[in-house]
């Protein structure tokens, strides 16, 4: 084959890989995989890279032959121990060299000479068995060939950023698809979700991008203008009823958690101490013993919810959580996830130090 289509095969495995097993592609291991699949060839002195190694594939050719040694497992074994190092450095790339190398020898068994690949047996590896069924060397059959590989990479390659499930997801736009994929890589990468839903209560279709937040019963926890609501399926839990999403991945994510012990404390006493320059969200439990009067509210989502005697948090942020700031706890914990991008600062919390004066009611003492 001629060294455009063994680079047009290679960029087709490395793509469809890339798709298949959802790792990271960059340019470096694209044009590892490329030139490792012109390696073979250098026992050929009139090949692209015969002619730049002209000192070793002529001697070569006069040894070994054309499609021998260098289109054998002993190569592909060699090559695999030289390599190895990479393993340590990049997995993915190791595999570029071992799969490049690989796909010269495998489309090499479709020319009609076959390729030795159990050198130094004389048994030839062909594909398809039936002659008139291969191809010459820079025939019309293998620039058909050729333009099929290309038109494969260029509609691969999409996908190959994403995986192939997230590129049939975006197909698709299947919320399902979108959650799962979201919850495999929770807390690595910030996530948006590219949303077209119907809004339970109010029937309005909203068309949004927004930024996830967590889980809810079976669903997502979505900023839709500025405020926390619920996407999923169920009328009861959900606040939006999802009809076409797209999960959009961000930059890297790094969560820094801390569990705050809330027994005597209150939610303002918390607050007070938090460092305001990251993003932050709370969750946890709360058992109180005060009660606020509460109001019937048809919303299904709520980051903070209580019910007279438990003060539920779920990504509650610090504005939503007013009504609530002077609640002391007779006993719980918070957690308090700190959402950091690249190039931020660290995060500082202090938790030490005297609390607030009249922190605790006098009526809640009699418990501690």
């Amino acid at each position: 084959m001629i060294a455009g289509t063994h680079v047009a095969f290679a960029s087709a495995l490395y793509l469809g890989g890339a798709a298949l097993f959802e790792y990271e592609t960059d340019p470096v291991g694209w044009a590892i995989a490329c030139a490792a699949s012109l390696l073979p060839d250098a026992d050929l002195p009139t090949s692209k890279l015969g002619r730049a190694l002209f000192w070793l594939s002529t001697r070569l050719e006069k040894r070994f032959g054309h499609r021998t040694i260098t289109h054998s497992v002993i190569a592909i074994a060699a090559l695999a121990l030289l390599s190895s190092p990479l393993l340590l450095v990049n997995p993915v790339y190791f595999w570029c060299v071992v799969g490049g190398y690989w796909s010269h020898l495998w489309i090499d068994m479709l020319n009609i000479r076959g390729a030795d690949l159990f050198w130094p047996s004389p048994i030839r590896l062909v594909m398809p068995g039936n002659r008139k069924y291969r191809m010459e060397v820079g025939s019309k059959a293998e620039m058909v060939l050729l333009t099929s590989l290309v038109t494969a990479c260029l509609a691969l390659y999409p996908v190959s950023g994403v995986g192939f499930r997230g590129g049939l997801q975006h197909l698709l736009g299947n919320f399902e698809m979108a959650k799962d994929a979201f919850v495999e890589q929770a807390g690595t990468k910030w996530f948006t979700l590219e949303l077209e839903a119907i809004d339970n209560p109010t029937l309005e279709h909203i068309h949004c991008q927004c930024p996830i937040l967590g889980t809810w019963h079976e669903g997502l926890i979505v900023l839709h203008e500025d405020k926390s609501r619920a996407v999923g399926h169920s009328q009861v839990h959900h606040n939006l009823y999802p009809t076409n999403v797209k999960l959009i991945e961000g930059e890297p994510l790094r969560v820094v958690s801390h569990k705050v012990d809330m027994r005597g404390r209150s939610l303002r006493w918390l607050l007070a101490r938090l460092d305001k320059q990251h993003t932050y969200y709370l969750s946890g439990e709360m058992k109180v013993g005060s009660r606020l009067d509460q109001v019937t509210d048809i919303d299904h989502y709520h980051p903070a919810s209580f019910d007279g005697k438990v003060l539920q948090l779920h990504y509650a942020r610090a504005e939503e959580l007013a009504p609530y700031l002077d609640l002391a706890a007779v006993q719980g914990e918070v957690y308090v996830q700190f959402w950091l991008k690249s190039g931020d600062p660290p995060v500082e919390v202090s938790l030490d130090g005297e609390e607030e004066h009249n922190t605790i009611p006098q009526p809640l003492k009699q418990y501690l």
